[in-house]
C-alpha cells in the first residue's frame, strides 16, 4: 500500500504524469514511435501516452487508473458481463482529475500528445451511446451511474458550474489559508452573495499575486447564479434532435425556466424538467443519440436546481412549515431526476409530505414521526451513491485519501444540498415544540441521528474500527463508529452506525437484545465525532429516538450507579434439560420445538417443528447433537493427559480467579482459547462418526458431490429467554464434498470458541464451561433473494405492523448488508419503505462450493407483493403452530423468521421468538428522556406559522 500510494504522488509530480513517452497504437495491435501516418497501412490507429512502470505497477495492483479514454473498448462495459466495477473506478478517476488539478495526469496535461482531447472526447461519446444502445443500461437501476458517466467523461459540453466552483475555491484556499473559511462557506452553505465576498476577501486580505484567481472564482459564482443559464443550452439541444417531440419538449422545458418567478418556481422547472429527462432517456423507444442528449441536457439544468436550493436557503427563516415541506418535495423530485432516489423513494417522500399537509388536526407525536421518516431521503441518497461508488471510493482511497470525499462533494453539489438545513429546520422546530431535541457533545442538533436500539453506556468512543475480521483492538468498553456493512462484531458498549445497513442483521439484533445502544450517524456529524475520538463519553438513546453524546464526568456517576444496571441480560441454560447420552444424528423429521436445548440447539428443533408444520417449504436436512461434541471432549488433551473436558473446566476457574489482573486474564483467555480451537479442529472424529455422518448425508441428499449444504452452529446458548446470541458463532455455506463437510463439522463445533463469541456469553454467563454446539447439516437452497421477517414493528412500536429486511442472492439482510427494510401493517398490506436495497453485490451458490460474489441488480424493488402476502399468511398460521410464540399468559410473542424465495418457491430457514432487551427500554434514565415528547403529543401543529428561529 505505502508502494502505491507513493508511486501515486510520483505521478502527480512528473512532467509526464502516468507516461514513459509517447506511441502510436495501431489497429491491429502493434505499437510505434511518434512518427506521422505509423498507423496509415495498418488499419489505422490512435496516438497517446505509454503507460510508465508505476502506472503499470497500480494497474497489476487491480487500481484501474491511469485511464486513456481512447483505448477503452465501449464491449468492456455492455452486455451481461457488462464491468461496472471498473467504470465506477474510471468515473472516480475522472473526479479525482477534477478536484485535485489533473491528480495523477496533472503534469502530463502538457505532456502533448500523451492525451488527445478529440481522441477522448471521441472515445467517450461512442461509450455512451455504446451503453445507451444496450437494454440493461436502460433499467432505474443503473440510471445514476449512466448519468454520472455522461457528467464526468469528457464530452463536448459544459460540466456542472457548481463542480467548478468549488474546485476553484479549493485551489484558492490551498494557496491562500486566509481563505479557508470562505471556501468552507461556498462548499456548505453557498450562495450567489459568495461572489461579493470572494471579491471584498481579495480587496481587504487577499495575496496579490492570486488576483487573477479571485476573479475567476467571482466570476464564476456570479455566472453560475445568473437566472436561467440552462434555457439556451436546453434549445441548443433541440436544434440537434431530429425527434420533433423532443424538440418540443426542451423548448417548453427553457420557457418554464427562463419564467420562473423566484427561488422556488425555478426549482420546481428544474426539477420537473430532470425527472421528465430522466423518463425520456430511459424509454427503451428512445434512440441512443436523444437518450444521451437528453442527459446532457440534464446535466445542464441541474446547475440551475442547484443555485435555486441555494438561493432557497437565504428565504429560509422566513418560510412557514407549509412552505418548507413543498420544498422538500420539490428538491425529492429533483433528485430523482438526477436519479439519487428511485421512483418508489419519491412516491413514498412525496406521500408523506401529503399525509402531513392533509392531516386535520395535524399532531405533534404523528408530525415528529413523519418527519422522522423524510429524514432518510438524504440516506436514500447517499446509498445510491454507495451503492455504484461505494467500493471504487474505499479502493482507490488506499492509494488517494480524495477518493473518499466524491459521495459528499457530489450530494453537496446537487440539489441534495436542500435536504439538510430545511430538515433539520423543520426537525429542530417540533423538537422544540415537544422540548426536546438530539445533543452531540454539548451541541443540539436536528437530524443527521437516529436511534436504532435504545440503552445507555459509558465507554471510549472510537471513529476508526480495528482493522480485519478477528477480535484484535476491539475493546469491551468501546464505543465505535463501524460501517453498515460490517456483518460481526466483538463485545463492545455501544455502536454508531455509518449508515443503516440492515436492521434485521445479526449484529442489530444482537445489539437490540443486549441493550447495545446504536445509532444511525450521517457524515455530517463525523468530524464533531473524530474531535473527541479516544475520551471517555456516554452514550444514551431513548426508546422514542432521542440521542445524547456526552462527555463523561462525574455528573453520570449516580445515573450509572443505580439506574441502568439492571439492563444487564444474564444467560442461564436449563442444564436439567440437556440430554448428553444421545450422540446419533437425528434427522428434522424426528426434531420438535421442545429438543430445543435437549439435544439441539434452537435452530435445529425449530427447523424440525418448521418442517413438520410446513413439510414443502423446510429444506432436508439433520442434526448432530450435543452429545456428539461432548463425546469427542472425552479424548485426552495430549498423551497421558487429562480429558479436554476436564482441562476446560480448569482453565475456566483459573480465569475466573484473575478478576484482580485483567491484563494476564486476557492473556489467559486468549492462550486458552486458541488451544481448544486448534485441538477441536484436529482432534479425531473416530471411524464411527464418520460412518454414520457419511451414511446420513447419502440418505438425505444423495450422492456425494452431487449437492451442497449449509453447516450451522446450534449450541444450547441460543435463543433463551432474554437471549438470541444471533450470530455469534459460524455457519459455513453451500459445502459441497464428504470431507470437506467433516471439516466443516469441526469448524462449527470449535465456532463458540472464539475470543469474540466468548467475550459476548462470558459477560453474560455464569458457568460457560457449560456450552454445547450442535450441528444443523441442511440443504443448500438457491435463493434468489431472503431475509428476515419479525412480526413486530421495529420503527415506531405499532401493533399489527411487521418488519421485513431483505436482499438479493443467498444469506440476505442477516450478515448485515444494506437491504430493503420494510414496515408492513399486516392487516391492510399497507407497506412502507425505510431503505432500498443498495448493497452493490449479491451472494449465489457456486456448484463447486461456497458463494460468489455478482453484481445485485439494483432494482428498486426486491420483496412483490405476493411475496409479502405469503410471508404474512405463514407467519400468521406460525403463532399458532409454535407454542414458543406464546407467551405463559396466551399473548403473541413476535417471530424472527428466516426465509428465502427462489424459482417461485418460499423456503423457511429459522423461526424463532424474537427477543428484545426490554430492561433497557425500562431505565429511568432513557423513559425520562421521553417525557416531554409523551407529553406534547397531542399538541397541534399549525404549518401555515414561520417556526421560532
Amino acid at each position: 500500500a505505502a508502494a502505491h500510494r507513493a508511486a501515486v504522488q510520483a505521478m502527480k509530480l512528473s512532467p509526464k504524469g502516468p507516461f514513459e513517452r509517447i506511441r502510436w497504437f495501431c489497429a491491429d495491435g502493434t505499437v510505434h514511435p511518434p512518427k506521422a501516418y505509423a498507423c496509415s497501412d495498418r488499419g489505422g490507429g490512435i496516438q497517446h501516452g505509454e503507460l510508465n512502470a508505476k502506472a503499470e505497477q497500480l494497474r497489476a495492483g487491480g487500481y484501474r487508473v491511469a485511464n486513456v479514454l481512447a483505448a477503452i473498448d465501449p464491449a468492456e462495459f455492455t452486455g451481461p458481463r457488462a464491468d461496472v466495477a471498473a467504470l465506477s473506478e474510471i468515473l472516480i478517476e475522472r473526479f479525482l482529475m477534477n478536484a485535485d488539478r489533473g491528480w495523477i495526469f496533472r503534469g502530463a496535461r502538457t505532456y502533448r500528445g500523451a492525451l488527445q482531447a478529440e481522441d477522448e472526447e471521441a472515445a467517450s461519446e461512442a461509450l455512451l451511446l455504446a451503453m445507451l444502445t444496450d437494454p440493461l443500461w436502460r433499467s432505474g437501476a443503473r440510471f445514476a451511474l449512466l448519468r454520472e458517466a455522461a457528467r464526468l467523461l469528457p464530452l463536448q459540453t459544459k460540466g456542472s458550474g457548481a463542480d467548478a466552483v468549488r474546485r476553484m475555491a479549493l485551489e484558492v484556499a490551498a494557496k491562500d489559508p486566509g481563505f479557508m473559511a470562505l471556501r468552507v462557506k461556498i462548499h456548505g452553505l453557498p450562495d450567489g452573495s459568495d461572489a461579493t465576498s470572494v471579491r471584498e476577501h481579495a480587496s481587504a486580505k487577499g495575496k496579490a499575486e492570486l488576483g487573477a484567481d479571485y476573479e475567476r472564482l467571482a466570476a464564476a459564482i456570479d455566472e453560475l447564479y445568473t437566472q436561467s443559464s440552462s434555457a439556451a443550452r436546453l434549445r441548443e439541444i433541440a436544434a440537434d434532435t431530429k425527434s420533433a417531440a423532443f424538440a418540443e419538449t426542451l423548448r417548453a422545458a427553457a420557457a418554464a425556466i427562463e419564467a420562473a418567478d423566484g427561488a422556488e418556481q425555478r426549482l420546481a422547472a428544474t426539477g420537473e424538467t430532470m425527472a421528465t429527462l430522466r423518463e425520456h432517456a430511459m424509454a427503451a423507444t428512445t434512440p441512443a443519440s436523444d437518450a444521451l442528449l437528453a442527459l446532457l441536457a440534464s446535466i445542464a439544468v441541474e446547475s440551475d436546481a442547484y443555485t435555486a436550493v441555494a438561493t432557497l436557503g437565504t428565504s429560509l427563516p422566513h418560510a412557514s412549515r407549509s412552505t418548507r415541506l413543498r420544498w422538500m418535495g420539490q428538491a425529492a423530485r429533483a433528485m430523482y431526476g438526477i436519479g439519487f432516489l428511485s421512483g418508489r423513494q419519491l412516491a413514498e417522500a412525496m406521500a408523506t409530505v401529503a399525509r402531513i399537509e392533509a392531516a386535520r388536526p395535524l399532531h405533534l407525536g404523528d408530525y415528529r414521526n413523519e418527519l422522522r421518516y423524510l429524514a432518510r431521503i438524504s440516506e436514500w441518497a447517499a446509498g445510491t451513491l454507495a451503492f455504484h461508488f461505494g467500493r471504487a471510493m474505499t479502493k482507490l482511497s488506499s492509494i488517494e485519501d480524495l477518493a473518499h470525499i466524491y459521495a459528499q462533494d457530489r450530494l453537496r453539489g446537487s440539489p441534495a444540498l436542500a435536504c439538510g438545513p430545511i430538515f433539520d429546520s423543520l426537525v429542530r422546530d417540533a423538537n422544540a415544540l415537544a422540548g426536546v431535541e438530539h445533543e452531540l457533545f454539548s451541541a443540539s442538533v436536528g437530524t443527521g441521528l437516529r436511534a436504532l436500539n435504545p440503552g445507555a453506556v459509558r465507554g471510549v468512543l472510537h471513529t476508526s474500527p480495528p482493522a480485519g475480521d478477528d477480535d484484535d483492538g476491539w475493546q469491551a468498553d468501546g464505543i465505535y463508529l463501524v460501517p453498515e456493512t460490517i456483518s460481526a462484531l466483538p463485545r463492545v458498549a455501544g455502536i454508531l452506525t455509518r449508515g443503516e445497513g440492515s436492521s434485521l442483521s445479526h449484529v442489530q439484533l444482537l445489539a437490540r437484545n443486549l441493550g447495545i445502544p446504536n445509532v444511525v450517524v450521517g457524515d455530517e456529524h463525523v468530524p464533531a465525532l473524530n474531535a473527541v475520538d479516544g475520551e471517555r463519553v456516554v452514550m444514551a438513546v431513548s426508546p422514542g429516538g432521542i440521542v445524547q453524546l456526552a462527555r463523561d464526568g462525574e455528573r453520570w456517576d449516580e445515573i450509572f450507579g443505580s439506574q441502568v444496571e439492571h439492563t444487564r441480560v444474564e444467560i442461564r441454560p436449563d442444564l436439567d434439560k440437556l440430554d448428553l447420552t444421545q450422540t446419533g444424528l437425528v434427522t428434522l423429521s424426528k426434531l420438535r420445538e421442545s429438543d430445543s436445548g435437549r439435544v439441539s440447539g434452537p435452530k435445529g428443533a425449530n427447523l424440525g417443528e418448521l418442517e413438520h408444520h410446513f413439510p414443502e417449504q423446510v429444506p432436508d436436512g439433520f442434526v448432530i447433537p450435543f452429545g456428539a461434541f461432548r463425546q469427542l471432549l472425552d479424548q485426552p488433551l495430549e498423551k497421558g493427559g487429562p480429558s479436554v473436558y476436564e482441562w476446560m473446566k480448569g482453565e475456566y476457574a483459573a480465569i475466573d480467579r484473575l478478576d484482580d489482573d485483567p491484563d494476564e486474564r486476557s492473556r489467559r483467555v486468549r492462550a486458552f482459547l486458541a488451544r481448544l480451537r486448534a485441538w477441536i479442529g484436529s482432534a479425531d472424529t473416530g471411524d464411527a462418526f464418520r460412518a454414520d455422518l457419511r451414511k446420513m448425508l447419502d440418505k438425505t441428499f444423495g450422492a456425494d458431490g452431487s449437492y451442497g449444504v449449509f453447516v450451522r452452529s446450534d449450541t444450547n446458548v441460543e435463543d433463551l429467554p432474554g437471549f438470541t446470541g444471533a450470530g455469534l458463532n459460524e455457519t459455513v455455506v453451500n459445502v459441497v464434498g464428504f470431507d470437506n463437510v467433516l471439516a466443516a463439522v469441526q469448524r462449527v463445533w470449535a465456532s463458540p470458541f472464539t475470543e469474540r463469541a466468548y467475550g459476548w456469553r462470558q459477560e453474560h454467563m455464569e458457568t460457560p464451561e457449560y456450552v454445547f454446539p450442535a450441528v444443523v447439516v441442511q440443504l443448500a437452497f438457491p435463493a434468489e433473494k431472503s431475509g428476515v421477517l419479525v412480526t413486530a414493528d421495529l420503527e415506531r412500536g405499532r401493533a399489527d405492523w411487521a418488519s421485513v429486511a431483505v436482499s438479493e442472492g443467498v444469506g440476505g439482510a442477516v450478515d448485515g448488508q444494506a437491504a430493503e427494510s420494510l414496515s408492513i401493517d399486516a392487516t391492510t398490506m399497507d407497506t412502507r419503505l425505510l431503505a432500498q436495497a443498495t448493497a452493490p453485490t449479491k451472494r449465489v451458490l457456486s456448484p463447486t462450493g461456497g458463494i460468489v460474489a455478482e453484481p445485485a441488480s439494483g432494482s428498486e424493488r426486491v420483496l412483490g407483493d405476493d411475496e409479502i402476502r405469503e410471508l404474512l399468511a405463514f407467519a400468521d398460521r406460525a403463532v399458532t403452530k409454535f407454542p414458543s410464540l406464546t407467551s405463559a399468559d396466551g399473548a403473541k410473542v413476535p417471530a424472527d423468521i428466516e426465509f428465502a424465495f427462489g424459482g417461485g418457491q418460499l423456503a423457511l430457514l429459522q423461526l424463532r421468538p424474537f427477543v428484545e432487551n426490554r430492561g433497557a427500554q425500562r431505565s429511568l434514565y432513557l423513559t425520562r428522556m421521553d417525557e416531554r415528547v409523551r407529553a406534547a403529543a397531542d399538541k397541534p401543529v399549525a404549518l401555515d406559522r414561520v417556526p421560532a428561529q
